[in-house]
């Protein structure tokens, strides 16, 4: 099963389970799933949200009347993990097993990501951080940045910054999805031995952008670029999409 939507019957006692592949390297899964119950009492669905292993990644249920949308989404990183995603649409509280509760429309959004423009999640160590191509003079804009407090809770960058060279960078929330339950993302500018240069945070739904301005001197004849990071991490239950806007140029 791929994008799109897709219907089928919520029954007493009975499991449907659907996969969803392939999925690609650094690829997030959305799935909506909204019930309509036939039944006027009683009646549970469970939705359930599993890796090929069987390993559970997002639950979810409701009871009749309850018919609003349930909302489960997973980011598969970039190795990719999971390589396949499995569905799992559990009914019960009916009279006898079989009996026809309802109806479910399931609707699947697979997207890739583009985190720094890099076509992928961006990683989740210091090790494997993708770099910003923002070392020469220039105005940088990276609009399709993502993070999720599902299985993609960082997002780390590398930034190198030439002597006699300053850059100014702004990362700004731009939508915010979920609950908002204690929503939160957190932003950090570290050099390269990882000392806290300035932090932000940002709660759900605000929009307020984090900026800093870092400038790297000359000494002596030392060419080599200063290396720093920045570190993206959300928390709750919630996802968003962020912009960084760079501007690099010579002298201060």
């Amino acid at each position: 099963m791929g994008e799109g939507e897709h219907r089928g019957f919520i029954v007493s006692e009975g499991r449907q389970v659907f996969k969803v592949s392939p999925i690609k390297p650094g690829q997030t899964i959305q799935v909506f799933l909204t019930p309509h119950w036939i039944v006027e009492m009683g009646g549970k669905v469970e939705w359930r949200l599993e890796d090929p292993d069987g390993a559970s990644l997002k639950v979810s249920s409701q009871t009749n009347p309850e018919v609003e949308p349930s909302f489960m989404e997973w980011t598969s990183n970039s190795e990719p993990k999971p390589s396949a995603y499995y569905i799992h649409v559990l009914g019960s509280g009916g009279v006898y097993s079989g009996e026809i509760l309802g109806q479910y429309m399931l609707q699947v959004v697979l997207w890739d990501q583009n985190d720094g423009d890099s076509g992928t999640d961006a990683p989740e160590t210091y090790e494997k951080a993708i770099f910003l191509p923002v070392s020469e003079p220039g105005i940088y804009l990276f609009d399709e940045n993502f993070i999720s407090s599902t299985a993609d809770v960082y997002d780390i960058f590398k930034i190198n910054i030439k002597p006699n060279h300053s850059l100014t960078l702004q990362a700004s929330p731009l939508q915010w999805q979920g609950s908002g339950q204690r929503g939160n993302v957190s932003w950090k500018f570290l050099n390269k031995s990882f000392r806290l240069l300035k932090g932000g945070n940002c709660l759900f739904p605000q929009t307020t952008p984090f900026g800093i301005k870092i400038f790297h001197p000359q000494v002596k004849m030392d060419t080599k670029p200063a290396l720093f990071y920045l570190l993206v991490k959300i928390e709750g239950e919630a996802s968003l999409i962020y912009t960084l806007e760079a501007e690099m140029k010579e002298g201060r």
